[in-house]
């Protein structure tokens, strides 16, 4: 996959021309409708506009003669960003409030390979994913499911059976309805059957029928048939008509609420009520025409975690996602393991994010001679005896009167240390797999690019994840003897990447995928781009100091998120974390900071809101005891793919094609 370039041959416009029966087959999907709050209805009709029903217009302006039409809009679960179908039958986004403001979704066109053309597309009901039909020459039409950035590929969801599968629409968790159709291999025609996709098999559940649109509860499906909105319960029983009026009708789409169905009528847009009361007598929508989508107005989050110093921090950083091993019903994760690092220098301490992730446990804090009662306090709630507590260096780091302690209070003790912190990131990477996957590699020197890079690899080693990830230290930009004995042994069977230019530098003899921008903050952006997609959750700490972002990157590797660093002494967010939170807003649902206000300033809590926000907008909270990462069973990972989901976690092939494209991408914006 070659990387994605602002400025494509315009000549991709013709170069497949698809026959569809149109009356039969629909120009778009009906939009997916997404629970919430708010009733503001958008429509799009393959022009620069997408109006909405309260009478603004969002104009696409985005210089890129290849996105200057929007046809099949669909809004994000939070109505942060519009996904829609260009004009050369690729898939971008836009923000609910620039037009110029854009991000590609689909693949870039491959070298000499056939034109895939892309329509229908969706958010599914998290916003993490994405569903779209796709096709080339001499294929049917199939429904593709992506993480919701870009970067990846697309992974075929329907049976390849000879059948068209075409205008999808998702439903909560793995839930989505489709329309099949007969035909020839590039004309779809014939009558149409609309089936629901359960999470496990496709089942037709109604014949003649097409553009289905499922409720927001995922409970009803509406659907198209004889040029009249009906309804029915998603296994295709007690249908009722929506419409009955006297005009053709397509595309219908569900208020936030379940309570109403919006749909064209006619050359415009209208409404009625889901139970089929106002069939005859349809409400028009001024102004709008085309495909219509309600954009839902889901408010986000923010969430500050932070105490009056490092410790209280990592304690909040803690309680914010891991439940209390007493409670057994309590809705947070529970821990298998502590990772107890010294909280006056990095240099142990760098790996441990990735070692937190795969012992799944918080990283905590304490000096080197005594634990800390915050620490203690912390580790008996959430770690019931018997459990492991790591603790990362020597006992000059982690004094034998730390460990003693640990294993007065009933724990197991495993310590990982070598003659130097280049050793014991040895160590601590042996501990997470003796032959991973992937290698970061950063400088020990210092801790931002190595804190980006523990964030990243730990975001492989969750259970279930199917892969594994270690960090390993350079001395700047050469190689200590124990890291170089290391990647002597592993370079056969592990991807290197050089996180930061002394990383990349310091193993250049090992040819690895160079992940290095021109200072900290955008080394760490790079790593968000090229090891993140499709996530919940966004960390932001301050890139001048380590204790924050050390036990924040813990977590961010635990529940799939980037660590992201800012300037945080400055009044404004920096700019390489506001371009990762503005592409990503659509999955986006709450971003953690790490630290408080002196560390990140108050100044740039409101704009980390305001780009991972929709209209709806965002509420502020401060160490919140759950954050609303819901725990999982012992042994579950939240990144283990369904059959009907894509991993979030990117293959080699993607993390190469990613890395290769990061500064073509950074400057198309």
């Amino acid at each position: 996959m070659p990387p994605r370039s602002i400025s494509r041959p315009l000549a991709l416009a013709s170069a497949v021309a698809l026959s569809a029966t149109t009356a039969v087959v629909g120009a778009t999907a009906a939009q997916a409708s997404h629970p919430g709050n708010g009733s503001v209805l958008s429509a799009s009709n393959g022009t620069n506009t997408i109006r909405f029903n309260n009478g603004s217009t969002l104009r696409l302006n985005t210089g890129d003669p290849t996105v200057t039409t929007a046809t099949g809009a669909a809004w994000a679960p939070d109505g942060s960003r519009a996904i829609f179908a260009t004009e050369n039958g690729e898939i971008a986004t836009i923000r609910h409030n620039d037009g110029g403001n854009y991000w590609w979704l689909s693949p870039p066109p491959e070298d000499n390979g056939p034109v895939i053309r892309y329509r229908d597309p969706v958010y599914r009901s998290e916003g993490i994913g994405v569903l779209w039909s796709a096709k080339e020459p001499g294929s049917p039409w199939r429904i593709e499911a992506q993480v919701a950035s870009g970067g990846f590929y697309p992974r075929q969801l329907t049976p390849a059976d000879g059948r068209h599968y075409l205008n999808p629409d998702s439903g909560p968790g793995a839930l989505f309805v489709y329309q099949s159709q007969g035909g020839t291999v590039d004309t779809p025609s014939g009558t149409s059957q609309v089936g629901v996709f359960d999470g496990d098999s496709f089942d037709t559940i109604l014949d003649d029928a097409t553009n289905p649109s499922i409720s927001p509860n995922g409970k009803r499906v509406a659907f198209v048939r004889g040029g009249q909105i009906h309804a029915a319960n998603i296994d295709g029983s007690d249908v009722i008509a929506i419409t009955s009026n006297a005009v053709a009708h397509d595309h219908p789409t569900w208020s936030p609420d379940g309570n109403t169905v919006a749909f064209t009528n006619g050359t415009g847009v209208a409404t009625a009520p889901a139970n089929g009361s106002g069939a005859a007598n349809p409400t028009v929508v001024a102004g709008l025409s085309g495909t219509p989508s309600y954009q839902p107005q889901r408010r986000d989050t923010v969430a500050r975690l932070a105490g009056s110093n490092r410790f209280g921090t990592a304690t909040a950083v803690s309680q914010a996602h891991w439940a209390t091993a007493s409670d057994q019903n309590d809705p947070r994760q529970f821990a298998d393991a502590v990772v107890l690092s010294r909280s006056d220098l990095f240099a142990d301490a760098l790996g441990g994010a990735a070692l937190a992730a795969a012992k799944q446990g918080p990283l905590l804090m304490t000096p080197p001679t005594a634990l800390t009662a915050a620490a203690e306090a912390e580790i008996r709630r959430i770690l019931p005896t018997g459990k492991t507590v790591y603790l990362l260096g020597s006992t000059g780091a982690i004094s034998t009167t730390v460990e003693n302690r640990v294993k007065a209070l009933g724990y197991q003790v495993k310590r990982l240390a070598g003659q130097n912190r280049y050793d014991t990131s040895i160590t601590i990477a042996n501990e997470v797999n003796p032959n991973p996957d992937y290698v970061l590699a950063a400088t020990g020197a210092d801790f931002p690019d190595a804190l980006a890079a523990g964030a990243a690899a730990g975001s492989f080693n969750l259970p279930g994840s199917g892969s594994s990830a270690v960090v390993v230290l350079t001395n700047n930009k050469t190689l200590p003897a124990g890291t170089k004995t290391y990647l002597d042994r592993v370079q056969s069977t592990s991807l290197i990447f050089g996180i930061g230019v002394q990383g990349a530098t310091a193993t250049g003899p090992y040819d690895p995928i160079p992940v290095a921008g021109d200072n900290r903050y955008q080394t760490a952006l790079f790593a968000a781009w090229v090891f993140f997609g499709g996530t919940d959750y966004a960390g932001v700490a301050t890139g001048v100091n380590w204790p924050d972002a050390l036990s924040g990157g813990a977590l961010m590797a635990t529940i799939n998120g980037p660590l992201l660093l800012t300037r945080g002494n400055q009044s404004g967010l920096s700019i390489e974390p506001e371009v990762f939170l503005d592409e990503h807003s659509g999955s986006l649902d709450t971003a953690l900071i790490f630290g408080g206000t002196g560390v990140v300033s108050t100044g740039q809590q409101a704009p980390i809101g305001a780009w991972i926000s929709g209209p709806g907008g965002y509420t502020v909270v401060q160490n919140p005891t759950n954050v609303g990462i819901v725990g999982l069973p012992r042994g579950t990972s939240a990144q283990a793919a369904t059959a009907a989901e894509p991993s979030r976690v990117r293959t080699a092939e993607e993390l190469k094609a990613a890395a290769a494209g990061l500064e073509e991408r950074l400057a198309q914006h």
